[in-house]
């Protein structure tokens, strides 16, 4: 089996997971070192590429590097397997002068079989006298598993859990009963988002610090008229209608959920943070920063082609504020938001049918 295809494999859904630990591999980078017509000899430029897969090889003792030798299509086949064994031997010894211990390298010969380009061309043929180099490392699994409920009800939902480690992301949908499970890498800082049609999303952040995690049991709240939820994590640079880097991830999110939800309208609330002080008026420039807050949310969903007729927007400038009397750094982030408030629902969705939303 194709590498790629092996770390698909290791990847999968959820179904095909058994409860104990394994071994795993996620791919990290990928270089090419190109030879001239019928050698085998290293050329001076590839050593930059080299010399780095090598120092990245021995940043970590769970690196593993694969080398995959190939050739142009001139000449027999036979003779350009051979050829591709020297060149994949000679990548090899290279990187096991820098000291990459030889455990840690491992070699496959295609000879002429996986062209990249043509080989009816100069260039063509060029490109496909090479060694490609990729970069994995192990990894240690543990499992995620738990349930989506309606937050009323505590009934399961079908629900999309889409999950990001840094390094890698997936995405699992839940059985009938909103059950899910999931594997992840052990020690990884986890974010997921929940996603439902006719629900408000969810975002989980935690660590993935336990061989054997504790079942995550996420509660979704029904849609209904008059709702308003925050926008997890969407929070601004203080005095300016900027959001902070973080937050920006949080904008396709909200996408998601109104894509889920093509009969809903809502409006869009801005809020500012002027604590200790009397409610700001209309006219003023804090006033105008809420506004303009919740501008930059609405110009980004009509941008992504959602009908206008679907979003209004309004500023509250500070006079719904989380922490009216805020101090701490935590407090006066969190009274710079935006929020979504429920217009209509529309006819609601009900559940994710066998080919998805």
């Amino acid at each position: 089996m194709h590498i790629q295809s092996l770390i698909a494999t290791l990847l999968l859904p959820c179904a095909v997971w058994s409860q104990s630990l394994r071994d795993s591999l996620i791919f990290i980078k990928s270089g090419e070192v190109y030879f001239d017509f019928g050698k085998a000899d290293i050329r001076p430029e590839a050593d930059s590429v080299l010399h780095l897969f090598a120092a990245e090889a021995l940043k970590s003792a769970n690196s593993m590097l694969y080398i995959t030798a190939h050739t142009d299509a001139i000449g027999s086949n036979e003779n350009n397997r051979l050829l591709s064994q020297r060149r994949g031997q000679a990548v090899k010894d290279s990187l096991l002068a820098r000291n990459v211990p030889v455990e840690r390298l491992e070699i496959k010969e295609f000879g002429e079989e996986r062209p990249q380009a043509t080989n009816d061309t100069d260039k063509g043929r060029q490109l496909n006298r090479r060694v490609t180099i990729d970069l994995y490392r192990k990894l240690r699994l543990t499992t995620m598993e738990g349930n989506i409920v309606d937050s009323l009800s505590g009934k399961g939902i079908v629900a999309d859990v889409l999950i990001n480690t840094g390094l890698w992301r997936d995405s699992i949908r839940t059985d009938s009963s909103g059950y899910y499970r999931a594997p992840l890498p052990l020690g990884a800082t986890v974010t997921i988002d929940v996603f439902a049609p006719g629900y408000f999303f969810d975002t989980r952040q935690f660590k993935a610090d336990n061989p054997k995690m504790k079942p995550l049991k996420i509660p979704l709240d029904d849609i209904q008229p008059g709702d308003m939820v925050d926008i997890k994590n969407l929070y601004f640079v203080g005095n300016q209608a900027i959001l902070l880097e973080r937050s920006k991830p949080e904008l396709p999110k909200l996408l998601k959920f109104m894509n889920l939800n093509p009969g809903m309208k809502v409006e869009i609330a801005g809020h500012v943070n002027h604590p200790n002080l009397p409610p700001v008026t209309v006219d003023s420039w804090e006033y105008g920063l809420s506004v303009r807050r919740a501008k930059l949310v609405y110009d980004y969903l009509i941008e992504k082609k959602v009908e206008a007729s679907r979003l209004t927007y309004k500023g509250y400038g500070n006079w719904q504020m989380r922490y009216p009397k805020a101090r701490s750094n935590r407090d006066q982030e969190l009274n710079r938001r935006v929020e979504i408030r429920v217009l209509e629902t529309g006819e609601k969705l009900g559940k994710i049918g066998k080919d998805g939303y």
